[in-house]
């Protein structure tokens, strides 16, 4: 007698192509999508680029080449650098959707956002 396919079985499919994608590997053959590294660049009173379109999980770094710290600090809260001095950066790792404006705290007219799709 053939088996019929119950709601259960299409639950249990679902999960585990699930917990598949949360874990990184592929599904149905293909590869899961690697997370990306983006680099915003912290220069003439401006970030570089001041719109920039990321994936949950990828990271962020900002680089400031100004001759004077900055920081990073997400406008609705959920990330914040401490100063980040002349020639260095500061990275976060995405892990919210949505757009992410984003303001330099010692420098307020400095702002840019991240869209994370």
């Amino acid at each position: 007698m053939p088996r019929r396919h119950h709601a259960a079985d299409a639950v249990v499919g679902a999960v585990v192509v699930l917990a598949a994608m949360l874990a990184g590997r592929s599904v149905a053959g293909l590869p899961a999508a690697p997370a990306a590294s983006h680099t915003i660049t912290i220069e003439a009173m401006r970030f570089v680029p001041e719109s920039v379109a990321v994936h949950a999980g990828d990271e962020v770094r900002w680089r400031n080449d100004d001759p004077f710290p900055h920081t990073v600090r997400s406008v609705a809260g959920g990330f914040q650098s401490p100063q980040i001095a002349p020639g260095r950066s500061w990275h976060w790792r995405v892990d919210r959707s949505g757009v992410l404006a984003y303001v330099c705290t010692l420098h307020p007219t400095m702002h840019a956002e991240l869209r994370v799709n």
